[in-house]
C-alpha cells in the first residue's frame, strides 16, 4: 500500500474513533485535514469531495486487514 495512502486512513481512523468517544476529535480532523490538502496541492485538478470519497471506499478494507486473523482451530 502506498505510505501516504496508509498515512491518510490512519489519521482518518484517528479521527472517527476519537469521534465516537468525543475526545480530541478537532485536533485529529485537523491533522486528517491537512494530509488531505497535501494530496489535493500536489493534484489541483482532483476535488476534495472525490478524494474524500476514494478515502472512504479504501477505509473499511484497510480496516478490517488491520483486525487480527482468527486464531487457527487446534489439529484433531
Amino acid at each position: 500500500m502506498n505510505v501516504e495512502l496508509e498515512a491518510i486512513l490512519k489519521s482518518y481512523d484517528a479521527f472517527k474513533e476519537a469521534r465516537q468517544s468525543g475526545a480530541q476529535a478537532e485536533d485529529l480532523y485537523a491533522i486528517y485535514d491537512s494530509r488531505l490538502d497535501d494530496v489535493l496541492q500536489r493534484f489541483p485538478n482532483l476535488a476534495k469531495e472525490t478524494l474524500q470519497r476514494m478515502v472512504d471506499s479504501a477505509y473499511g478494507p484497510w480496516r478490517r486487514a488491520q483486525q487480527r486473523p482468527p486464531t487457527m482451530p487446534p489439529r484433531a
